[in-house]
């Protein structure tokens, strides 16, 4: 009887112990999928820690009167949050009849048209549109930067082949036709070369040198911006605008102007030049909200975002008002880390991914490399399917961006029909996530571009034969020319009258032999004709898609070089031939 006894106590004592454990493991459980991804270092809490204890001193840009707001305070003692917003009128929202999209791996699949380059002529414009609407996209993001129309004090700064105030009516009527959401994307911090590079602008730049950040602490200058937010919203007022985009990317160097220096001693002495930025962004956002309408969000890039101090954006409180897009366009993601989406994470309730369809392996691609920029948005899934639960309100969706230039003095990246097929693909990876399968994804963007086949392991086209628009421009450039130019240093590299009688050698000292020049000439003559078939039917190609001079543009940059070659050799062999005398031996050699 007593064994029995004391058996059933300890049985009962090990299921209480029991119960007791598994309700610990379940809370440690729940605690630990609950916290962001990775470990935060010691510095990390050392920072979270005195971030408890330090207040931070921020001004107001406004009215530069200096207050100090802790950490603990409430919303109403801030002076960043300003109440002026909830007084605006808001305008009238225009809506989208499209089927939603909420609940899908992503809710928006966003595509980037870069005009800064390489902009597309308005019937081939609205032809891409047609295509990425049958595609899946809900929306497009319109980069205009010096293809606006710009008015006014922004005029005289314009691109000469700026679209009229009818061709953007076009295009962003057609865009509403096909239910694309409109995303404006306007400059206004870095990348603004388009308007600072000239004269009459130097005075605003932060540093002479450098055409790409504004004096931020220059109003004059910031006029320009707001002005430029003011045409942009005003223009895209009645097709609807659900996002902004005020850009905010690549600021190398800011808070060295003189303007900018006295702001940071009269107002940012505590928060520094990251202060100054922060409460630029701010003011810009606000103001770009304003002209948007109340309903539009506000995006930003990045990566300067998450290089500033973690309290200065909890003060500003620019989650509130602005939404990081953050891009990555290596084919692993290796610029993004944990530490990174939690950082953002403290602030941001949301968040965009952002990854590429061309425009983004190296500063002179011209041509697609479509397996690069695949790999980049599968692992994008995968990060997403990381990172996501950091947010609270998780990801707003993708913006698959196409560059056009890395910035506006550099050269052409891959132009829009060298970067179709790619740009379809990533949007049915987009689409189709999280699944991703290969073959699906790639037949998909066949059957939508009318190719008979898609493939992209090392091939120079996806298809010998599809449909799209710009196709045949894709085909020369991405295999005729390639095939033209290594036929024709084969040919050059083993002429032995060429490599005897005309190398550079022969050329610049002005020694030959006549005799030879009869064998030469037709030989060159044969490979220009060559050569000049070729540029003219890539010429004939892109006469639908482009200005002339971006046509110029493009054949000058990619097909230049080879022409002056060979033409270059033509000249100096009709030269040489009209030499009737030599030089003695020997002569000196000029270095």
């Amino acid at each position: 009887m007593f064994p029995m006894r004391c058996l059933r106590r300890r049985s009962i004592d090990f299921i209480l112990k029991g119960v007791i454990l598994t309700t610990i493991c379940l809370f440690i459980v729940h605690m630990t999928s609950s916290y962001p991804k990775g470990g935060i270092s010691q510095r990390t809490l050392d920072s979270m820690q005195m971030q408890q204890q330090t207040p931070v001193l921020v001004k107001k840009r406004e009215n530069f009167e200096e207050q100090t707001v802790g950490v603990g305070e409430s919303k109403k003692e801030n002076p960043f949050v300003k109440a002026t917003l909830k007084s605006l009128a808001p305008r009238e929202e225009v809506k989208m009849d499209r089927p939603s999209r909420e609940g899908e791996f992503y809710k928006n699949v966003v595509i980037h048209f870069d005009l800064k380059g390489a902009p597309p002529k308005v019937d081939y414009f609205l032809e891409m549109l047609r295509l990425i609407s049958k595609g899946g996209a809900t929306g497009i993001l319109l980069e205009w930067e010096d293809m606006f129309p710009w008015t006014g004090t922004l005029e005289q700064f314009k691109n000469t082949d700026a679209y009229s105030e009818a061709d953007v009516d076009i295009i962003l009527n057609e865009a509403k036709t096909l239910k694309l959401d409109v995303i404006p994307l306007v400059q206004t911090f870095g990348h603004l070369e388009w308007i600072l590079k000239y004269e009459e602008m130097r005075k605003y730049r932060e540093n002479d040198a450098y055409p790409q950040v504004l004096c931020l602490g220059n109003e004059e200058g910031v006029e320009f911006v707001k002005e430029m937010i003011r045409q942009v919203a005003k223009k895209h007022a009645k097709y609807g605008i659900p996002f902004f985009h005020i850009g905010a990317d690549e600021a190398f160097e800011f808070g060295v102007c003189r303007e900018s220096l006295d702001w940071i001693n009269k107002n940012g002495k505590s928060g520094g030049k990251q202060l100054l930025a922060l409460a630029h962004l701010k003011a810009i956002a606000e103001f770009a909200k304003q002209e948007a309408g109340d309903s539009a969000q506000i995006l930003a890039w990045h990566d300067m975002l998450k290089d500033f101090d973690s309290r200065l954006i909890k003060n500003l409180e620019l989650g509130q008002i602005i939404q990081p897009v953050v891009w990555d366009y290596s084919e692993n993601i290796i610029t993004l880390n944990d530490y990174i989406f939690s950082t953002l994470a403290e602030n941001f309730p949301t968040m965009w991914a952002s990854s590429a369809y061309k425009g983004a392996n190296y500063p002179s691609a011209s041509t697609s490399e479509v397996r690069h920029y695949e790999t980049n948005n599968r692992n994008w899934i995968k990060t997403k399917q990381a990172q996501e639960r950091k947010f609270k309100s998780g990801f707003q969706g993708i913006i698959i961006t196409g560059w056009q230039r890395y910035d506006h003095l550099a050269g052409l990246c891959e132009t829009l029909p060298i970067g179709t097929a790619s740009m379809m693909l990533q949007m049915q990876i987009a689409l189709n996530a999280p699944g991703s399968d290969l073959e699906t994804t790639r037949r998909q963007a066949g059957k939508l571009l009318g190719c008979q086949t898609f493939n992209v392991d090392g091939v120079k086209t996806v298809s010998n034969q599809c449909t799209y628009k710009g196709f045949q421009t894709y085909v020369i450039y991405q295999s005729e020319v390639p095939n033209l130019f290594s036929r024709i240093d084969g040919e050059l590299g083993k002429n032995h009258h060429l490599m005897g009688w005309a190398n550079r050698y022969n050329r610049k000292y002005n020694i030959s032999q006549n005799w030879y020049h009869k064998e030469m000439l037709p030989f060159v003559q044969s490979l220009v004709a060559q050569y000049d078939r070729v540029e003219n039917d890539l010429r004939a190609s892109m006469k639908d898609l482009f200005f002339e001079n971006t046509i110029d543009e493009f054949i000058y940059e990619n097909l230049g070089e080879m022409s002056e070659k060979l033409h270059g050799y033509l000249d100096e062999i009709q030269r040489l031939d009209k030499l009737r005398a030599w030089p003695k031996r020997h002569f000196p050699i000029r270095k």
